[in-house]
């Protein structure tokens, strides 16, 4: 083994230095960034239960397949409806509040497909229209960015449970057939009625974000993400799988 040279040896402890000074001033600099987040969203803090109320406008889809094997995926389009209700805001520590809430909002899907050759074409479309209670429990973080703008970033489960609703099947043909039937869209079918096949009870997560101005006027947007599997085993299968998603803008009022 052959010693270092003097001149390595003084490059070595310059290396150190540089790599020292260069940790201790990344430690800084994350300390300073998170107290910046710790003091950003502690300014909020109302000290007290208020309670606002929610309407919104939904864009939702059924997602999912009939059978992993054939790869058949759902070819559904969105369909749009609506969501009203309240919420309760409760504050747990400086800019973290819990936030539950109570919806009626609907969900759903709609599909069409055509057919057309020289002299004859025809048209089926269905639309499926369920309704739900809706409760979402979410983890709210706000931060005041001036006197009169609050913003917020949400997250959390909701637990959903089917009200009613219908699926409606239309056909028509250029010949001048036209039809259609109503059904409902929960449970399973039986010899006197056909259903869709979907179970009543949803579960997800849900992921928003919103500002308030002036404390109490609400806008914002929510993401929710079904979890459960729709689909009843004995209408469609064990292999299918089917969930609910919804896009949905929100305006509220806080009071």
């Amino acid at each position: 083994l052959h010693p270092r040279s003097p001149d390595v040896f003084k490059s070595s402890i310059k290396m150190k230095k540089c790599f020292m000074m260069a940790a201790l001033l990344i430690g800084c600099m994350a300390t300073a960034s998170a107290q910046e987040i710790r003091d950003m969203f502690g300014s909020d803090q109302k000290g007290g239960i208020s309670y606002g109320v929610r309407a919104g406008l939904n864009v939702s889809k059924i997602a999912g397949q009939y059978s992993p094997d054939s790869g058949d995926k759902l070819d559904f389009n969105s369909r749009v409806g609506f969501q009203v209700g309240a919420v309760v805001d409760i504050p747990i520590t400086n800019g973290f509040y819990v936030q539950p809430g109570l919806l009626f909002t609907t969900r759903g899907a709609k599909e069409k497909s055509s057919y057309s050759e020289a002299g004859y074409s025809e048209e089926a479309s269905t639309k499926y229209r369920p309704m739900y209670l809706q409760i979402p429990v979410l983890a709210s973080f706000r931060a005041d960015v001036s006197e009169s703008v609050n913003v917020q970033v949400h997250a959390g489960p909701h637990f959903a449970f089917g009200l009613g609703g219908k699926c409606k099947d239309s056909y028509s043909d250029s010949d001048g057939l036209s039809e259609s039937q109503k059904y409902p869209f929960f449970g399973e079918s039986t010899e006197n009625e056909a259903r869709f096949g979907a179970k009543r009870f949803d579960f997800g997560l849900s992921f928003g974000a919103g500002v308030t101005l002036r404390e109490h006027y609400y806008v914002g947007i929510v993401y929710d993400l079904g979890l459960v599997n729709m689909a009843i085993d004995k209408e469609w299968g064990k292999e299918a799988k089917f969930h609910n998603r919804n896009f949905s803008i929100q305006l509220g009022y806080n009071f």
